[in-house]
Order: structure tokens, then sequence, then C-alpha cells
């Protein structure tokens, strides 16, 4: 009897792939604050000094599974393109956000958005263009 591999979970519709994504930026929030306070304590600085980018790293995790699902040439293009538009809007979320607020705060909300306006670009992407692999 063969093995089978066990399946990696994939978001089937939007939704869940925000719902994922969310997920994946609140787990990464917390152990951000957690580490950022581990810091705070010895050192004496202020909490919130960490940029808050680093929240969203977890979320590359989840959409790394979402390319893998898929193969051809052409998820490569729509990944590229949700990075760039992502990255974009976060910069432009960072920039436009009062300066006096904690880089945690800051950072945290434009990954946050990198990461919400990558979600609906690759779905929709892969939905036209894509190419599941078989399970």
């Amino acid at each position: 009897m063969a093995q089978s591999k066990p399946e990696t979970p994939a978001a089937g519709t939007l939704g869940q792939l925000l719902g994922t994504a969310l997920a994946y930026f609140v787990m990464g929030a917390v152990v951000l604050v957690v580490i950022d306070l581990l810091f705070v304590f010895p050192s004496g600085r202020p909490f919130g000094e960490t940029s808050g980018w680093i929240a969203a790293l977890p979320t590359v995790w989840a959409y790394t599974e979402q390319f893998r699902r898929y193969g051809g040439a052409a998820r490569w293009g729509v990944m590229l393109v949700g990075v760039m538009l992502g990255l974009g809007a976060g910069l432009a979320v960072g920039v436009l956000l009062p300066p006096t607020w904690p880089p945690m705060l800051a950072g945290g909300l434009a990954g946050l958005t990198a990461a919400l306006v990558y979600a609906p670009l690759w779905y929709a992407g892969v939905r036209t263009f894509g190419e599941e692999r078989p399970a």
C-alpha cells in the first residue's frame, strides 16, 4: 500500500486566503511584540522601536505554499506583479502614516496592507493564468 504525502493546506477561496494571511500576520505580530519586550526590559529602550514589517514575514510562508500549489510560468508573472503592487501599497501606507507613530505600529500596518493587497491579486491571477498541480 503506497503512502500518500500529506496535503499542504491551500486556500480554495479568496476569503480563505485572506483569512490565512491575516492569521499568519497576527502570529507574526504576537512574536514580534514578545521579542521586542525581551529587548526592552534589559536595554531600557522604548517599546515599539522594532520595525513592524517583520510581523508580515510569516505571510510569505502562506503565499509560498500557494505558489507551490501551482505550476507553469504564469505563476512567476502573477507573483512578481503581486509583490510589486503589494509592496507599493504597503510603502504608500507607511509613508502616509504620521511620523510620530512608533515604527512597530506604522510598519505593521504597512506590512499588513502589503499582505492583504497581494492576496486578491494572486488569487485572481492564478485563477486566470495558473495551472493547478494535481494532488
